[in-house]
């Protein structure tokens, strides 16, 4: 039963960073619940191993990050198998109709878009950091030093506030 109690709790603390880490990388709605869904399974299925070397919230990163990634590769052997277009793109952030957007949502769906233009890593390191994770777990999760986590927020934020500026109405 203190399985079932930690899985609660861990999942009532970190649900909401869960889903926010899964629109990273998942465009569709309902293959973001599924993911949502098979990063709690996995969450389960791992939490008997979990041995503390790292934070909690870091393994729940790669637990999901990996969960993600391994469902877009799935689906990309699915599409190579039936040989169907790509609608996707690049974009994994859902793009919302503008006018249903309030100024606030708009801005978001802005920077999500500019962060879909962003390299693997340095999509993998923004999100890290929009969810506050600290330099030592972002450090631990992409396998760099501490000081070039510092150096590439720093280029990233750059590299976001050109693409930002250069994004006339930041909806498509």
């Amino acid at each position: 039963m203190e399985k079932e109690v930690r899985y609660k709790q861990i999942i009532k603390d970190n649900q909401d960073r869960i889903f926010r880490i899964c629109c990273c990388y998942i465009k569709d709605k309902d293959e973001r619940k599924d993911v949502f869904q098979n990063t709690l399974i996995n969450i389960w299925k791992g939490l008997d191993k979990f041995d503390g070397r790292a934070q909690i919230s870091t393994w729940i990163y790669r637990i999901t990050v990996n969960t993600s990634l391994a469902h877009l590769q799935s689906e990309k052997r699915r599409e190579n198998i039936f040989q169907t277009e790509n609608k996707s793109g690049n974009n994994l952030i859902e793009e919302f109709p503008a006018e249903e957007l309030t100024d606030k949502e708009k801005e978001i769906s802005k920077l999500y878009k500019c962060i879909n233009k962003l390299s693997f890593v340095d999509r993998t390191l923004i999100s890290l950091y929009l969810e506050d994770a600290s330099t030592r777990e972002m450090s631990e999760v992409l396998g760099i030093s501490e000081i070039n986590v510092r150096v590439k927020i720093h280029r990233v934020k750059k590299e976001l506030k050109i693409l930002m500026e250069n994004d006339e109405d930041g909806l498509e």
